[in-house]
């Protein structure tokens, strides 16, 4: 499990896009004025999974080098 700091973004529009664009669900928190993406991979999940999970932050965040 891992939490990874995100840039600034609405944590609830992430998160709705994430589901509804990409078919990704993942916990976005936000803590002391910062959002968090909550990633926890279960014997399951494949890279694959994980590598959708990158590509759709890297496509939904407005600072591209952040992930």
């Amino acid at each position: 499990m891992a939490t990874i700091p995100l840039p600034a973004c609405d944590a609830g529009e992430l998160k709705r896009r994430l589901y509804d664009e990409y078919r990704v669900e993942v916990p976005i928190i936000e803590w002391g004025g910062r959002q968090f993406v909550r990633v926890s991979v279960q014997g399951y999940n494949t890279r694959e999974d994980v590598a959708a999970l990158v590509r759709a932050l890297e496509n939904l965040l407005p600072d591209k080098s952040a992930v």
